[in-house]
């Protein structure tokens, strides 16, 4: 049965290679009509390629390595791009004169780079693309169409219910039951899971003191703060923090947590609150799980129902690496286009969720293996994780009083959530080979 499977996947993958030759073998059948037309002092068509004549000869699978997405998904998210940025500046391909790149070549040529893809690839007559700079301005393009057409919903949901709209009320409410599901609707009130992720730059030249981004995992970095929902959604992120920065320090510098601190009253009172690991101190709208939860206590059965509302988060850093080849390596852009690429990796990330919203269980995992498929490294590059844990508690000191009496606003909910899963006997489920660490933590030990 193994032999059947492998085979079937390597005449798959044979197939997918021949795909790729076949466009190779076009690519260079154009070229070479192209130059004995230009050795026989023939006038050459200045035109550049439609949309549909690159992808004349691609399929869906190619496409989604491609581009991560069906042409389908393609189309629509060009048609979104379109009717944000407007057709003079994304130039569909109904309404691109022949002298111009239509508005889909452009972004086929960004999404390239971001999800991996050289730029030798794209120089050439297939996408009309002449010389690197050109591939550059059409990623730049991409980028700035992706944040200009997307956004994220958290702080609008959040100013609105401070304005007292019952539908910002109503949509965080749906949020926290996803969350609650996994508990029959025990562990209630989670509204997003925030946790913080290093992506590695190069060594930043525009600011005066370098060092303060040069991490504690020996490479320079941006520490990105993110929240994520039940269907690993962003809803909140903020990139441009120094990669010294621990993550209570990072978090304590956005406009969410002034925010947040400025409506926790409100919060208080419908029960809502993020969580987070042990890096981000207590407070009445964001709680931290139990430090050296003694075993088969209500506090590790707490624990244990908090870390399955943050894993959410765990798994969506692992699909964005894994989608954004182009982060596999430090980034070479100045300090705010790196903070532009990560905002549109997570806005894309979010479009890519969206369609596959409407799709069975089974092709929404298909398709997510396809999307993720690994580009292949000859360089030797590509040998460092983008997404870092920073999992050192929270950094101790000298505390205000307002800052204890937060942590204890903090401590007074998560005590209610843990005598409710108690009540419920909602407790930590073992398994054959589970053990547990001297503070507390639950791993698998060899059997």
């Amino acid at each position: 049965m193994l032999i059947l499977h492998a085979s079937a996947y390597e005449f798959t993958h044979l197939q997918l290679k021949m795909g790729d030759l076949d466009n190779v073998l076009d690519r260079s059948n154009i070229n070479q009509q192209y130059y004995e037309r230009k050795k026989q002092g023939l006038r050459v068509r200045s035109t550049f390629p439609t949309w549909s004549e690159v992808q004349e000869n691609t399929s869906d699978d190619i496409c989604r390595r491609k581009y991560r997405m069906k042409k389908l998904t393609f189309q629509n998210l060009s048609s979104k791009i379109c009717s944000v940025v407007g057709e003079k500046d994304f130039r569909p391909e109904n309404k691109c004169p022949p002298n111009k790149v239509c508005g889909e070549v452009r972004l086929a040529v960004g999404l390239w780079l971001l999800f991996g893809g050289s730029y030798l690839d794209l120089v050439g007559r297939l996408y009309g693309v002449k010389s690197i700079q050109s591939v550059n301005n059409y990623f730049e393009s991409t980028i700035n169409w992706i944040n200009q057409t997307f956004d994220f919903e958290l702080v609008g949901l959040l100013q609105q219910f401070k304005n007292g709209n019952l539908s910002a009320l109503e949509k965080l409410k749906e949020l926290s039951s996803d969350f609650a599901l996994d508990s029959d609707m025990v562990f209630n009130g989670c509204i997003g899971a925030i946790d913080g992720l290093s992506v590695r730059i190069k060594c930043p030249t525009e600011v005066r003191d370098p060092g303060n981004y040069f991490c504690r995992k020996n490479f320079y970095a941006l520490n990105v703060q993110a929240i994520y929902d039940r269907n690993k959604r962003c809803l909140w992120i903020s990139p441009g923090h120094q990669g010294a920065s621990h993550d209570s320090f990072a978090w304590s510098e956005t406009k969410l947590y002034d925010l947040l601190q400025e409506m926790k009253d409100n919060l208080k009172e419908h029960g809502l609150f993020f969580v987070g690991d042990l890096a981000y101190p207590m407070s009445a709208f964001l709680l931290a799980p139990y430090d050296n939860a003694t075993p088969n206590t209500p506090e590790d059965s707490y624990n244990f129902w908090h870390s399955n509302s943050r894993i959410r988060i765990e798994c969506l850093f692992g699909e964005l690496v894994m989608r954004c080849g182009l982060m596999w390596k430090p980034l070479q852009y100045p300090l705010d286009m790196c903070c532009n690429i990560i905002r549109s990796a997570a806005l894309l990330h979010n479009f890519l969720v969206d369609a596959r919203k409407n799709r069975d269980i089974g092709q929404m995992e298909k398709d997510l293996d396809d999307e993720l498929i690994s580009w292949s490294s000859e360089d030797g590059l590509l040998t460092f994780p983008l997404v870092t844990d920073n999992n050192e508690s929270a950094p101790t000191g000298h505390r205000t009083s307002s800052a204890m009496k937060s942590d204890d606003e903090g401590k007074e909910l998560r005590n209610k959530l843990c005598y409710a899963l108690l009540q419920e006997g909602k407790i930590r489920p073992m398994s054959n080979g589970m053990a547990y660490s001297c503070r507390g933590l639950v791993y698998f030990a060899e059997i």
